[in-house]
């Protein structure tokens, strides 16, 4: 709250735009993590290919993108291997909410950058050749969040994949084991909420921590692993076929680091759905 005024104060007296903040991204990378039990980023970092195209889907989102925010965003050991990383999030969210929007202005910096994820702002960031990192399945992935339950909204999330053909980008898994207990939500008239969120409205009601529950319950445990790259053809008109090809190759893949490290991860047991 406090960091929200300032930033809402600065942007009162300015333009409405504010400068760059680094203090703020040291200040959420050396204690947010604290909050958890456990973070950590592992996986095939080594494969990435800094300044190259990439494209990092991260799953699940979770009810406020846990894993996302704080193994991703605001950790400096991802823009280490990645190189200059723009973090797409809903435009509503970017452009629209001012809070959030100053905050993303001063989290800004030469290698990060938290930018809308419109199709026009995906063709213009990868017509460019920037590294993105995205949330694929957005808030039909938050109406199927359950306490305790992998689950990942990705059958009919094809987009991300179409544009990655037609730039020619190379595509990272990405999966946070311990989002599942981040919050609890309620769970009813799923099917109904299903079709609100196709409207871009994120139908979901969650509650975590007991004092404050807007906050994650802090007995999460959030290691995330990135998965290693699939190298997928350039293709500038890519048929529905070829679309569907390689988002079932990709989602193989997801489930394929889902199996391989959840033991690592300290959740043996774990089974995850694909919605």
């Amino acid at each position: 709250a406090l960091v929200a005024t300032i930033l809402c104060f600065l942007g009162s007296i300015s333009d409405g735009s504010i400068p760059r903040i680094p203090g703020l991204f040291n200040y959420v990378s050396r204690w947010a993590p604290h909050y958890y039990k456990e973070t950590k980023l592992r996986g095939a970092l080594d494969d990435i290919r800094p300044g190259g195209k990439n494209f990092f889907g991260f799953h699940p989102h979770g009810c406020l993108c846990a894993g996302f925010t704080i193994n991703g965003t605001y950790n400096p050991e991802f823009m280490k291997h990645a190189g200059r990383t723009l973090w797409l999030c809903d435009s509503g969210l970017r452009r629209r909410n001012p809070g959030f929007r100053m905050m993303a202005e001063a989290y800004e910096a030469e290698d990060r950058a938290i930018e809308a994820g419109d199709p026009s702002d995906f063709r213009k960031f990868m017509s460019r050749g920037e590294t993105l990192c995205f949330l694929p399945g957005g808030f039909l992935d938050a109406v199927v969040f359950e306490h305790g339950v992998d689950v990942v909204y990705l059958s009919t999330k094809k987009g991300f994949v179409k544009y990655c053909l037609q730039f020619g980008y190379r595509l990272h898994p990405v999966y946070t084991f311990g989002e599942r207990d981040t919050y609890y939500t309620f769970k009813g008239l799923k099917s109904l909420r299903i079709k609100i969120a196709k409207n871009n409205v994120p139908a979901l009601a969650f509650f975590g921590w007991p004092l404050l529950p807007m906050l994650p319950l802090p007995s999460a445990r959030l290691i995330t692993y990135v998965g290693r790259g699939i190298d997928v053809p350039h293709i500038q008109e890519p048929t529905e076929e070829e679309v569907d090809h390689w988002h079932s190759v990709y989602t193989e893949a997801l489930r394929q680091l889902f199996e391989e490290k959840k033991a690592e991860a300290g959740f043996p047991d774990a089974q995850l759905q694909l919605v």
